[in-house]
Formats: structure tokens, C-alpha cells, sequence
């Protein structure tokens, strides 16, 4: 064991190095082009289809290959698959949840700042109303759960069986029936 997995551990509650290697092995940011790349390959996206995803070439990937760090990077997403891969999914919901928050925001500012005569057009009048149905006591309290953070991650099928109340299913099922051609 080295200096710098004696203090990944030591910074890890869990005290393992694959809990806290999601959390400290990419050292650029969450969007440089590097980290994309790592994101994408540790949630099983081929090279070529992570290459794709990001917008860049083949010669791209040799360039960063030409560095030692990316290198054992790249080299060690398969053992770290779920850890990272659980990682980068969270980060994305939550970026992609806070915009879809945003747009919300505006629309609801939007609503409520109209001048005299002034009214939603067509489409921000039907998101609006699709909005309003987002916010209930039952949506709170889910979006608490995933916050909570309690390292287990957010159980929907745990989330469903606690609480029968706040959830509602319908299923349709469709069924054909083929004449019999031989009468």
C-alpha cells in the first residue's frame, strides 16, 4: 500500500478504496473532457461510443493516453466499475434535476409576474399545469430520501413497499384474439 491509498482510506468512512476511489481518482473536473471520457467508460459505454458521447476523435484519446495518470485512470474503471459508474449517474441526475428545477422556476416567475393583458403561451400555459402536478407531499418526501445521502443510495422498490399511500399504479394490459379461419 502506498502513502496516497493509506490516505484514501483514512479520508474514507468506509475505510475501503472502492468506495473511495469514486470519490477521489479523477482529479479534473466533472465536466473536462477527461472526466466525460472516465464517466462514460465506467458506465459501460464502449471507447467508440464514449468517444461519440463526448464529441471527440481517436487522436483525442491517443493524446490523453500519452499521459501516465489518465493512463492508470483509464486502466482501472473495470474494477471500479459500480462505484464509479453510480457515481456519475448520480452526478448527472442531480444536474440534471437542479435544470429541470430552473426551468420550473421560470415558468412559475413567468406565471406570476404577468402584466395586465399579458397571458402564457400554449406551451408554458400545458408545462405549468404539468408542473403543478409535480409538487405534492409525495414528491417531497422522495426527493428527501435520495437527498438523505445515507450511502445506501435511493431504494425506489423500498420507497414503493413503505409507503402504499403516496404511490399509484395502473397497468393496461392489451390482449388479441385471433379468428380461427378454419370454420
Amino acid at each position: 500500500m502506498t502513502g496516497k491509498d493509506i490516505e484514501i482510506v483514512e479520508n474514507n468512512p468506509d475505510g475501503s478504496p472502492e468506495t473511495s476511489i469514486a470519490s477521489s481518482i479523477i482529479p479534473y473536473s466533472r465536466d473536462d473532457s477527461r472526466a466525460l471520457y472516465l464517466g462514460y467508460r465506467a458506465s459501460g459505454l464502449s471507447i467508440r461510443e464514449t468517444l461519440h458521447m463526448i464529441d471527440r476523435s481517436k487522436s483525442w484519446l491517443s493524446m490523453q493516453r500519452l499521459d501516465p495518470e489518465f493512463v492508470k485512470l483509464e486502466n482501472t474503471i473495470p474494477e471500479y466499475r459500480r462505484e464509479l459508474s453510480k457515481e456519475y449517474v448520480e452526478i448527472e441526475f442531480f444536474r440534471n434535476f437542479r435544470l429541470v428545477l430552473e426551468k420550473d422556476h421560470q415558468i412559475l416567475q413567468k406565471s406570476l409576474n404577468l402584466k395586465d393583458g399579458e397571458i402564457l403561451n400554449r406551451h408554458e400555459h400545458e408545462y405549468l399545469i404539468k408542473l403543478r402536478s409535480q409538487y405534492s407531499p409525495s414528491q417531497i418526501q422522495i426527493l428527501e430520501a435520495i437527498a438523505k445521502g445515507d450511502g445506501s443510495g435511493f431504494n425506489f422498490a423500498r420507497f414503493f413497499a413503505d409507503n402504499p399511500d403516496f404511490v399509484q399504479m395502473s397497468r393496461t394490459d392489451t390482449v388479441t384474439i385471433a379468428k380461427n379461419t378454419e370454420e
